[in-house]
C-alpha cells in the first residue's frame, strides 16, 4: 500500500471520527435538553438591574424620547439572584392547549376565529392573547411559577451590562419580521428556536421579537392590580423596547395579540417537570387563515354602531381601512364647574333617540345640566357635537374627555408612541414620545399638559400614522374653548383632545370634535383641519401658524 493511499485512508477515518463526535455532541445536547424539559439553568449571580435617572436621560437622547418614557424600568439596583431554572423559550400554543384541555381554562380569544384552536403552523409558536392571570394559572398547573423581573434580567443580561442582551448595537443579530399588513387574529409570531429573536449568554431565547412576557412583579393602580411585562414582541418597533431593562406595566387581566410568558423553577432541583403538548385534531392552515382575513371590501363612509342602553359607547368602522373597528366612549368623563359629575365607572341617566350607521343621538341628564350628544358619519370623518344646557341661574364651566380608542385596529395601534403626533401652538407636529408622561403613573395612561405644546393654545389635534406610513386616524377640536390639552393612552392608544367651555345661566354652549380617517401625510391632515374649523386668523410665525378660531355655533337661550 502506498504512502499516499495510507494517508487518504487516515484522512477519511479522521473525517468520519469528527462527524461522529459532532453527532454524539448533538445527541448528548438533545438528551440533556430533554432531561431538562426545555429549561435552562441560571447559576446564582450578583448583577445590576434596572436603570438610573442618569441612564434614562442618556437613553432618551439616543432614542428620541422624553426620559419619563422609561419610568416602567426597574430603578437601578444591585441584586443577588439565587440559582433558578427558566424556560428556554416562551410557552407555546401546543403547550397552552394541553393546559386548557386539562383544566377547562378559557382559550385565547383569537383561537375562536379558527374554531377554538390555532392554525396548524402555530403549534410551535409562542402563545399570545393571555393575561397575567392566565399566565400565573398555567405556571401553577405546570408546577412552576412566573419569573421576577430580577430573574428575567439575570437570564437575559450580558456580562458587560450592555443596553441589549447582545451588546449596544441595534438591531444586532435580530431578524425581525416587518409585515405590511398585520391582524390581531393572526399574530406575527415565529416558531421558537429560529435564533433570530434573541439569544442570551445564559441560553435563554426568543425574548426579542416574539411576545411581551408577563413576570411576577405587581403594583396597585386605579384600584386594581397591575403586572409588569418584560421583553419585546413581534408587534414592537422601537429599539427602546428591546433593551434588557425595558418594562411595561398593564392591568393583569389585560390580553393582547402579543402578550405571552415563560416560567421558572427554583434552582435546587436537578431537573424540571415535563411540559405536556397537545395538537388540534383539525385546524386551518396559516395561509388559508391569512387569505380569509384579506377580502376586498367596497369603500364607503365611516359606519357607526352605538351600544345603546345606559352606555355611551360607539364603534366606528371605515371600510377602506379594513374590517377592524375603533371605539369611542363619548364622553368618558364630565367636569361641571371643576367637579366630576361622571367618570368612566359611573352609569349616567341617558336615553338614545337615534342609532343608525350614519347618525347616533342621545340625551344625558344631570341635576344642573342636560347634554345633547350627536354623532354624524360622512365622507371620511365622524363629527361629534355636545350641546350642554345650563339649568342653573349661575355661570357654569363644562369640560368633557371623549376616549377615542384605536386598540382594535392593529395598523394604527401605537403602544410605543412612535407614530402618534400632537399639534403644537406654533403649528408643528411633535411626536408624543418627546413629551412627558403625566404624573407618577404606569405607562398605560399619559399625556402632556397644554403648556408643553406652547402658550395660548387655540386648538388641539392628535394623529396616529399607520404602520405602513400611508394613512392616518386623527381627532381634533377648536373654537371658544379654553384650557385645551391632549392626552394619549399608550396601552390602548386612546386619543383625548379636551377643552373647557362656558355656559351662561339658562343658556346652551356647544363643542365640536372631529374624527378623521385619511390617506396622506400630516400636512394633508393640517389642511383638512383648517378647512373644517375655518380659523378667522392665521398669524405667520417662525415655524407655522397660530390659529384663532371662531366659537362653535350653538350658544343660545334655552326655551
Amino acid at each position: 500500500m502506498s504512502r499516499e493511499t495510507r494517508h487518504e485512508r487516515s484522512v477519511s477515518w479522521s473525517h468520519l471520527l469528527s462527524v461522529l463526535i459532532v453527532f454524539m455532541h448533538a445527541q448528548l445536547a438533545e438528551a440533556s435538553a430533554e432531561e431538562q424539559n426545555g429549561m435552562v439553568a441560571i447559576p446564582a449571580r450578583r448583577l445590576v438591574v434596572g436603570t438610573s435617572d442618569t441612564e434614562r436621560q442618556e437613553l432618551a437622547k439616543r432614542f428620541d424620547c422624553h426620559p419619563t418614557w422609561l419610568n416602567d424600568d426597574l430603578p437601578r439596583h444591585e441584586v443577588a439572584v439565587p440559582a433558578f431554572w427558566i424556560d428556554q423559550y416562551p410557552v407555546t400554543n401546543s403547550q397552552y392547549l394541553a393546559f386548557v384541555e386539562a383544566t377547562g381554562h378559557p382559550r385565547p380569544e383569537w383561537w375562536g376565529r379558527w374554531g377554538g384552536v390555532f392554525p396548524t403552523e402555530y403549534a410551535n409558536h409562542p402563545v399570545v392573547g393571555v393575561s397575567g392571570e392566565d399566565a400565573a394559572a398555567y405556571a401553577k398547573w405546570a408546577g412552576k411559577r412566573l419569573p421576577s423581573a430580577d430573574e428575567w434580567e439575570a437570564a437575559v443580561a450580558g456580562a458587560d451590562g450592555s443596553v441589549f442582551a447582545w451588546g449596544n448595537a441595534w438591531p444586532g443579530p435580530l431578524k425581525l419580521q416587518h409585515q405590511a399588513r398585520v391582524f390581531w387574529k393572526l399574530p406575527g409570531t415565529q416558531p421558537i428556536g429560529t435564533g433570530g429573536c434573541g439569544q442570551s449568554a445564559a441560553g435563554m431565547e426568543d425574548f426579542a421579537g416574539q411576545v411581551l412576557e408577563w413576570v411576577s412583579n405587581v403594583v396597585p393602580h386605579h384600584g386594581v392590580q397591575f403586572r409588569l411585562m418584560k421583553g419585546a414582541s413581534w408587534f414592537h418597533e422601537d429599539p427602546l423596547s428591546f433593551r434588557t431593562a425595558s418594562g411595561c406595566y398593564a392591568y393583569e387581566g389585560w390580553r393582547s395579540a402579543f402578550t405571552g410568558f415563560r416560567c421558572v423553577l427554583e434552582g435546587n432541583r436537578t431537573s424540571s417537570p415535563h411540559a405536556p403538548k397537545s395538537q388540534p385534531r383539525q385546524s386551518i392552515s396559516a395561509e388559508a387563515a391569512s387569505s380569509e382575513l384579506k377580502p376586498e371590501r367596497p369603500p364607503g363612509p365611516p359606519m357607526l354602531s352605538a351600544t345603546g342602553g345606559n352606555s355611551r359607547h360607539l364603534s366606528i368602522r371605515f371600510p377602506k381601512f379594513g374590517s377592524e373597528s375603533v371605539n369611542l366612549t363619548a364622553p368618558e368623563t364630565i367636569l361641571w364647574n371643576g367637579s366630576s359629575v361622571m367618570t368612566w365607572r359611573q352609569t349616567p341617566d341617558i336615553t338614545w333617540t337615534e342609532r343608525t350607521a350614519e347618525r347616533a343621538v342621545y340625551e344625558m341628564r344631570f341635576p344642573e345640566l342636560r347634554l345633547h350628544a350627536e354623532f354624524i358619519a360622512q365622507g371620511d370623518f365622524v363629527e361629534q357635537r355636545f350641546a350642554v344646557a345650563n339649568l342653573t341661574d349661575k355661570p357654569g364651566t363644562f369640560r368633557t374627555s371623549s376616549c377615542f380608542n384605536l386598540q382594535g385596529h392593529p395598523m394604527f395601534y401605537d403602544c410605543e408612541q412612535r407614530r402618534t403626533y400632537a399639534l403644537t401652538a406654533d403649528g408643528e407636529f411633535v411626536p408624543m414620545r418627546r413629551l412627558s408622561r403625566g404624573g407618577n403613573c404606569v405607562r398605560w395612561i399619559t399625556g402632556p399638559s397644554g403648556e408643553e405644546l406652547g402658550e395660548d393654545l387655540q386648538c388641539v389635534l392628535l394623529a396616529v400614522v399607520s404602520r405602513d406610513g400611508r394613512r392616518m386616524i386623527a381627532t381634533g377640536q377648536a373654537g371658544e374653548g379654553t384650557g385645551f390639552s391632549v392626552a394619549t393612552n399608550t396601552l390602548f392608544t386612546c386619543l383625548h383632545t379636551d377643552s373647557t367651555v362656558q355656559a351662561a345661566p339658562g343658556r346652551q354652549a356647544t363643542t365640536r370634535q372631529l374624527f378623521w380617517f385619511l390617506e396622506g401625510d400630516l400636512n394633508d391632515l393640517l389642511r383638512r383641519f383648517r378647512q373644517e374649523f375655518k380659523p378667522r386668523a392665521a398669524k405667520n410665525i417662525q415655524h407655522g401658524y397660530l390659529f384663532v378660531f371662531d366659537p362653535v355655533p350653538g350658544d343660545k337661550q334655552l326655551d
